[in-house]
């Protein structure tokens, strides 16, 4: 089964359970434009569209949607907010190259911030901890012993 169609299976079963008829209230948005942006979405993380700034309203303008519905799916979907949703992507990127690619090891966390989309440090290694529940250092410590 797809990733996609696993996403898309898990939205509508989450949407469609007892506890959250409320949250299908709320939503209001056709089936149909939820799976073209979910789609789109799915295409954006396989292009690794995260690991530029991006913004809500700018990703939603490239999606060909609007910021309210966009981030109403995020919310839904993945329950989690716009930047947090961003910031995962980019963590669990991270992670994957590093385990991949030993000479990603010898950078600094500053490098391993900009090379994953993060502006600057300090975000990077709050996401990163947040995300991973180590900070940048620790983590790159275990990968070197």
């Amino acid at each position: 089964m797809s990733p996609l169609l696993q996403k898309m299976i898990f939205f509508f079963e989450h949407l469609l359970s007892a506890n959250n008829d409320s949250n299908i209230k709320t939503l209001q948005i056709s089936e149909d434009t939820i799976l073209t942006i979910m789609e789109k979405l799915s295409d954006f993380e396989n292009n690794k569209g995260f690991l530029k700034q991006i913004s809500l309203n700018t990703l939603a303008k490239k999606l060909g949607t609007n910021p309210k519905y966009l981030s109403k799916i995020i919310n839904n979907h993945y329950e989690k907010n716009f930047s947090s949703y961003i910031n995962d992507l980019r963590i669990k990127y991270l992670i994957k190259e590093l385990k991949t690619d030993g000479s990603l090891k010898k950078l600094t966390i500053k490098d391993l911030g900009k090379k994953s989309g993060f502006g600057n440090t300090e975000s990077f290694s709050k996401s990163f901890k947040k995300y991973t529940g180590v900070t940048p250092s620790s983590y790159l410590s275990t990968l070197k012993s």
